[in-house]
């Protein structure tokens, strides 16, 4: 199955009105063609779970999991990102920035739903041993974006481009932090100790991606004096059992414990074995059992990512207001955390997204697709139309293709608008004909 995602990144609007309210009222259009002349390969799909129970009980370890799912997600990202750099050399890159210098491909694995439009620099923090330094640039001209983001997924601190872009200094603190603001920084405090920084810096077209690699090389992160060495955590599988599962959560969770919100909400799933167990400590039996026993179900429920947690205008899937700074809607969180972990909010970015064409038919990669996007699109940054394939798991990738290109844009130097200043997209595996091609996301 595909996906369509439209992104406009609202970095230079004041506020998400503007964002909405053009598409709402003139949304792309999604047009089915006859047969492509190359069918797509078939993709072998998961074995289908049976639903649930709905009992009360089901109700409650559905809670359980939605609270608990996108700590694992986010701990599993950080295990797989700190192992790559295990094999680089890097025996511990905690608190180091971990650069992405070239654009995402049909290989990059490491996050569902990634973008071909930004470089990017991972910093996995640990908050518990001090103050972090981090130093963002002035990049006039570049949209850019650092996105401070908690254990929970939440987004608690963007700086970038659109704060001001000015750039400055910056000491990263954890919940718990007490001591004084290191000289000549401000201040910011993460909601968790393990917390996630996502550096993004915008490439204007291939020729640019030296320079886009330079600026994202300027943002400096530096452990502040007295800083203790941090400690390393559990690395997570991709699909974890029961004990896994509950031990990362857990340990995560005991990591944070200043957070007394986050405290809070665990303990109403301690009966779950969520919250229960601390660093170091045991997953009981029956709650490995139980979580074996249901976690394949869970998140299958998930599969539809943020084509299933948003409004749907005319075919595309507006995201719910809560995305990128959730708040207390563990659902919304959990969707995202499989289908978009890392989303922006609605004040920073937009994310439609289209599974379907405009007569309900899934999309299908054996079928060609004509998109129509309006002119005039309301976006301060810019925007991009993407294609992923839906994999068993319910994760977001990119698809091979002969051209590797896996987007299309305002920056895509051989689109061609109309005369009124629309696109016509063509989505479809085989060449289109004619001038078309300029136009073609296979």
């Amino acid at each position: 199955m595909r996906y369509l995602s439209l992104m406009m990144t609202a970095a230079l609007l004041s506020t998400t009105v503007a964002a909405d309210a053009a598409p709402a009222r003139h949304p792309a259009k999604v047009t089915a063609k006859p047969a492509a002349k190359h069918a797509a390969k078939p993709v072998a799909t998961a074995p289908k779970l049976a639903a649930l129970p709905d009992t009360p009980e089901i109700a409650e370890l559905r809670r359980g999991f939605r609270f608990a799912f996108p700590i694992y997600e986010i701990m599993r990202t950080r295990g797989v990102q700190l192992g790559k750099a295990r094999a680089f050399g890097l025996p511990n890159a905690v608190n180091f920035m971990l650069p992405k210098m070239t654009l995402a491909d049909a290989n990059s694995r490491e996050i569902t739903t990634p973008n071909n439009d930004t470089l990017y620099g991972s910093v996995w923090l640990d908050l518990a041993g001090g103050p972090v330094i981090l130093d963002v640039p002035a990049l006039p001209g570049r949209y850019n974006s650092a996105a401070l983001m908690s254990l929970t997924t939440d987004n608690t601190t963007i700086l970038g481009t659109r704060t001001g872009g000015q750039g400055g200094r910056y000491a990263l603190v954890g919940p718990g932090y007490s001591g004084p603001t290191p000289a000549g920084t401000e201040l910011v405090r993460s909601a968790t100790n393990d917390a996630w920084l996502l550096v993004r810096v915008l490439v204007n077209g291939p020729a640019d991606i030296d320079a886009a690699a330079r600026a994202v090389e300027s943002f400096r992160v530096t452990a502040a004096a007295g800083n203790t060495a941090p400690v390393p955590t559990l690395d997570a599988p991709a699909i974890p059992d029961g004990k896994a599962f509950l031990s990362v959560v857990n340990e995560a969770l005991a990591r944070s414990a200043a957070n007394t919100n986050l405290s809070g909400k665990a303990a109403q799933f301690t009966g779950l074995g969520i919250g229960s167990t601390g660093i170091g400590t045991t997953v009981t039996a029956q709650n490995a059992a139980l979580w074996n026993k249901y976690l394949p179900a869970l998140r299958a429920e998930l599969k539809n990512g943020m084509s299933a947690a948003g409004e749907i205008v005319q075919g595309w899937s507006y995201p719910g207001i809560g995305i990128g700074d959730f708040g207390d809607d563990d659902n919304l969180r959990s969707y995202i955390a499989l289908g978009g972990l890392a989303a922006l909010p609605r004040i920073e970015a937009m994310y439609l997204t289209a599974r379907t064409d405009k007569d309900g038919a899934a999309l299908d990669g054996s079928k060609a697709y004509r998109v129509n996007l309006p002119a005039g699109l309301p976006v301060g940054a810019f925007w991009s139309l993407t294609m992923y394939q839906a994999e068993a798991d319910g994760r977001l990738f990119f698809v091979p293709n002969a051209l590797n290109r896996f987007s299309v844009g305002n920056r895509s130097p051989q689109l061609r608008s109309n005369r009124n200043g629309s696109y016509e997209i063509f989505v479809q595996a085989a060449k289109p004909e004619g001038e078309r091609v300029v136009n073609w996301l296979p």
